[in-house]
């Protein structure tokens, strides 16, 4: 036999209703702390490697943004192994309507040292507009070694 709580007093409703609510809630928010920890997001990346480390090498990454939306930040990771130093800059082409016409301008962001020895660096660069970055390695000495550059413009 069930009871209808329809029946019940107005404000005995609304308490069960709110205990209910209150018990539902410390059930389900546990378990949606625990499936964002199973399944972490991650934006996606663009990977770029450097396996001629004597060689200037450039990258264009266009897929790690959504399209049309407005963006804050490029994040670059830099890892790899090199015998001697290099460095790794990075920027955007910036568009400006003068008189009528369109005109680009590449304004550099930013660069990165890179020395001799093991590579792991994180760079977060804020105030940034452009769906791509262009990413250049420079060898300023190395010879042996390799650079792995991820991009992501979020």
């Amino acid at each position: 036999m069930f009871y209808s709580l329809n029946k019940l007093h107005p404000t005995l409703r609304f308490f069960i209703q709110l205990g209910f609510v209150y018990i539902l809630f410390h059930l389900l928010f546990p378990l949606g702390i625990w499936l964002m920890e199973m399944y972490p997001y991650e934006p996606p990346f663009a990977e770029f490697k450097v396996s001629d480390v004597s060689q200037p090498h450039s990258f264009v990454d266009s897929v790690s943004s959504s399209k049309g939306s407005s963006h804050l930040v490029i994040l670059l990771k830099i890892t790899g192994e090199l015998d001697d130093s290099a460095e790794v800059s990075y920027g955007v082409y910036t568009f400006e309507k003068k008189k009528g016409k369109k005109t680009s301008k590449f304004e550099m962001l930013g660069t990165e040292k890179l020395f001799k020895g093991k590579i792991n660096i994180d760079v977060r660069n804020d105030f940034y507009s452009s769906d791509t970055v262009h990413v250049f390695f420079t060898p300023k000495g190395s010879k042996k070694g390799w650079v792995k550059i991820r991009t992501s413009i979020r």
